[in-house]
């Protein structure tokens, strides 16, 4: 048997056209009111990046950490991100805060870790005019 391989806009419509046939025309309909409202925008690409520091903090360690939301290899201003963690044996992301993106794309959290190991990735959910990006994963220990 000989592999074919597809261009990701055919299996995207592949995939969509089962999903079709699977759930008996919802989201055909979805399609049909996206097309009646225009046109079809194109996101722009966005990059994520988090790096961190130790600080100390009342004489506890703290982390703080830094992140750096760009598109085309310029900062982003204005746009909402969010720190998650996980830590231990849960293995399910949470939100543990909210920020927003200054000047060159630049947001900053200050994180008192309280197990011994957690794990933090900043995300950037995307809106009208930019793609959403998640950051590099940096494990942080106490």
């Amino acid at each position: 048997m000989r592999a074919v391989r597809a261009s990701l806009p055919a299996r995207v419509g592949s995939a969509a056209a089962l999903a079709v046939l699977a759930n008996g025309g919802v989201l055909a309909t979805a399609g049909a009111a996206s097309a009646a409202a225009g046109h079809h925008a194109k996101l722009l690409p966005t990059t994520l990046h988090i790096a961190n520091k130790a600080v100390a903090r009342n004489h506890h360690h703290a982390d703080a950490l830094t992140g750096v939301l760009k598109s085309h290899r310029k900062g982003v201003a204005g746009e909402t991100v969010t720190l998650d963690a996980r830590a231990g044996a849960h293995r399910k992301w949470i939100a543990v805060a909210t920020g927003t993106t200054g000047t060159g794309g630049s947001v900053t959290f200050t994180l008192t870790a309280r197990t011994k190991t957690v794990q933090v990735e900043m995300v950037f959910a995307g809106d009208a005019t930019y793609r959403k990006s998640h950051s590099n994963v940096i494990t942080l220990k106490k």
